[in-house]
């Protein structure tokens, strides 16, 4: 007997006996592999896949341990008839679909003639900010060649620009702990290879930027689903996974989670500080939209939070290609101070420093159009727009699908039936002249039901078309 799916990568960095538990793990999730189905024996397994005996022993050791296989006496292994309940099953038709889906929502994302319901993009940069960015050219091309050659984390006068910024949410930095990167992508990258090991565990949002799983996994970290909902992550799950296997790091969107908007409690925050705490593990906040809030006060940040009693290292980023223009790739993360020299170096080896044009523009930029006062201004376009988008989709969705209005960010997400067809309903929306994401677009593993709706990017009434657009599909095409 031999297991057909399991493939061994043996130029990989990952231990070979994590790579057959991984596969095994992924074969039951998806139902390749049944409760109560036969597993061959260690010997049966190590000829099969070319490994030693001791190979085998590890991975099925680690199974065992974790629930997912069992030995009993004249049945040999395995699979176990009680899988650990905290973690999500998939169905393999539908993982089979997705991969020709993905491909599918990047092709149309940039097709002409739709309009875009979902998506990331801002309106696009008003004039003024347009106008700043020209005149800015010939003195951030002066100021490049007239500087020094800046540390590693970036330029001084830009890094003490966003340690004000901070301040004024609540969050108090050290100047030297904040680190300018090319777009918060090369920030979860830099923490992928430094703060984890291949093999280690890494805790994700069930829906999340997509990117940032697949930064994880190529770092050969093992990356574990965690459910969330209009109110953020499923915190019971999470405790549950934290009992069972020791987590490096839990990436997660506190304030704005992308792709559905929703910003945790402050209840819910402090119960992740507290899991953190207890459980050990570091923490990576991602602020997609740091300044786009609509609230009277700033959101409180899970750096901020934890900053007050320095228990928990929390990586905090946040990106300027997302509230200016995704084509500025600028970005910064702030560092718990003790890694800070292990970043530097890591960040030194990887590009020497991040563009200095690039940051040198941006300085001049921040301070022709006062930035803080720009943003404030942007809040006040986007609040309108979000109350725009929350009464087209009062008025236009069937009373089964609901939504909330975000605190923060540029989305909100609607949530469907348990029945809601997310292939079908791309499909019926294209038909129609509208480019909409459903869940499986952003889905870790099994997909929230339901779809994102953006604003901002389009007028409020081209938005109600595309939504009256949706409604029609809701009622008439499923």
């Amino acid at each position: 007997m031999s297991i057909p799916f399991l493939h061994i990568q043996r130029a990989s960095r990952i231990p070979l006996s994590e790579q057959i538990e991984t596969q095994i793990v992924r074969a039951i999730r998806t139902r390749r592999m049944r409760a109560g189905q036969a597993l061959p024996t260690v010997r049966r397994l190590a000829a099969s896949l070319g490994v030693s005996i001791e190979t085998i022993q590890k991975a099925y050791s680690a199974l065992k341990e974790e629930g997912w296989i069992e030995s009993r006496p004249r049945y040999g292994t395995t699979v176990s008839h009680t899988l650990p309940a905290s973690l999500l099953m998939l169905s393999p038709k539908r993982e089979e679909e997705r991969g020709p889906f993905l491909s599918r929502i990047k092709e149309y994302k940039q097709a002409d003639g739709f309009i875009p319901v979902s998506g990331i993009s801002l309106p696009p940069t008003d004039r003024e900010f347009m106008r700043a960015f020209r005149q800015a050219g010939e003195e951030a091309v002066e100021g490049m060649f007239a500087a020094g050659e800046p540390g590693p984390f970036g330029l001084l006068p830009l890094r003490s620009r966003i340690q004000g910024l901070l301040a004024a949410r609540g969050c108090w930095t050290n100047i030297e702990d904040i680190c300018m990167v090319n777009g918060t992508q090369q920030a979860l990258w830099l923490l992928a290879d430094q703060i984890f090991k291949p093999g280690d565990a890494v805790a994700v949002p069930a829906m999340c930027y997509l990117p940032a799983r697949d930064v994880f996994c190529d770092r050969g970290v093992r990356v574990i689903s965690v459910p969330v909902g209009s109110e953020g992550m499923d915190m019971d799950t999470l405790e549950k996974i934290c009992e069972k296997e020791k987590i490096t790091a839990l990436y997660a969107m506190p304030n704005a989670h992308y792709p559905t908007g929703a910003s945790w409690s402050v209840s819910t925050k402090q119960a992740v500080l507290g899991l953190a705490r207890r459980f050990e593990f570091s923490i990576i906040e991602d602020e997609y939209f740091g300044e786009l809030y609509y609230t009277p006060h700033p959101p409180s940040t899970l750096y901020g939070m934890a900053e007050e009693r320095g228990e928990v290292p929390v990586f905090y980023m946040s990106s300027f290609s997302t509230i200016v223009h995704p084509n500025l790739r600028l970005g910064y993360m702030v560092l718990p101070k003790e890694y800070r020299e292990r970043l530097q170096k890591a960040k030194y080896l990887l590009d020497g420093t991040t563009a200095v044009l690039s940051q040198q523009l941006f300085l001049q930029v921040w301070d022709r159009v006062n930035f803080p006062g720009y943003m404030e201004r942007k809040r006040e376009e986007l609040r309108q727009a979000r109350n725009a988008a929350m009464d087209s989709l009062q008025r236009r969705l069937p009373a089964e699908y609901t939504f909330h209005t975000p605190e923060m960010g540029v989305c909100t997400w609607v949530y469907a039936p348990q029945d809601f067809d997310s292939l079908g309903f791309f499909d019926a929306c294209l038909k129609r002249g509208v480019y909409v994401c459903p869940g499986d677009a952003f889905a870790v593993e099994d997909p929230i039901p339901g779809f994102q709706v953006k604003f901002g990017a389009v007028a409020p009434a081209v938005l109600d078309e595309g939504l009256r657009r949706i409604a029609e599909v809701l009622l008439f095409d499923r």
